[in-house]
């Protein structure tokens, strides 16, 4: 407490917050020695360091170890860490990568592909939605997303239809209108559990147009099971009273039916 000058004493003012510690330089040098090392998890930290890094001598680091050939774990680390500051020749790379027979390496390199509009990076992020393994898919739908690249979307339609975990993510990202009643036309073929996880996540996009929301909710009362119910009371607990949305409104009444047992 500090005394006022009467003599009442006064709260002494908030001590400022201190400030953030900013992160210390990259040594560019050291880190690339240690990315061509023997020991692959210090080679992998040595790539994470150099994507941190904005000096294009870190970033032709990478592509020359890369380029050599590393371990897988470097491999993926080294691949990640390109598309921190991507740039136009790291896409050949990435698109080589996309193809290596590991899938820990091939999941990092097709997960990058989003960050460049090269067309060849785009047909493999597309092509890799079709991979036999799920993390693999699972990438390849992030890269779809974050790429924009509709040439995806009839790929991931039918992932939707097979119930793919890739799916619902990517499809809801994308969406417009337009999509979001292709997507509620599955109905009946896609599984019910993943069609409706797919249409709760175009209802939470705080972008999506409110007549189109309209009709999401309205096809999402009709997609059957306890996910449907769910994804309609997670929107309506998400969503303020007001100002007043008719998509809420909807979506309230459906789940009050569903829970008293007037609904599905």
């Amino acid at each position: 407490m500090i005394a006022a000058p009467g003599g009442a004493a006064k709260p002494a003012a908030p001590a400022k917050p201190a400030a953030a510690a900013k992160a210390a330089p990259v040594n560019v040098p050291a880190e690339a020695a240690r990315l061509v090392g023997a020991d692959a998890s210090a080679a992998a930290d040595a790539a994470k360091a150099l994507g941190r890094s904005g000096d294009p001598a870190a970033h032709d680091a990478l592509l020359d170890a890369l380029a050599t050939g590393v371990a897988p774990e470097v491999a993926a680390a080294a691949l990640g860490a390109l598309a921190a500051h991507p740039a136009p020749p790291d896409a050949a790379m990435l698109v080589l990568y996309a193809g290596h027979r590991n899938d820990q390496v091939r999941a990092a390199a097709v997960g990058a592909l989003g960050a460049y509009p090269d067309p060849q990076a785009r047909k493999a992020a597309v092509a890799a939605l079709g991979d036999d393994e799920q993390a693999v898919r699972d990438a390849a739908a992030n890269a779809v997303a974050t790429g924009k690249i509709r040439e995806g979307v009839d790929r991931l339609m039918a992932l939707l239809d097979r119930g793919d975990s890739a799916a619902p993510p990517a499809l809801a990202a994308l969406a417009d209108a337009d999509m979001a009643h292709a997507i509620g036309e599955h109905l009946g073929t896609a599984p019910a559990p993943v069609l409706a996880l797919t249409l709760g996540k175009i209802l939470r996009r705080a972008d999506f147009p409110e007549p189109a929301r309209v009709q999401v909710v309205r096809t999402l009362a009709k997609v059957p099971g306890a996910e449907a119910t769910t994804a309609l009371t997670d929107y309506v607990e998400a969503t303020p009273e007001k100002p007043p949305r008719q998509s809420r409104k909807e979506a309230e009444a459906v789940v009050e039916a569903r829970i008293s047992g007037g609904g599905q």
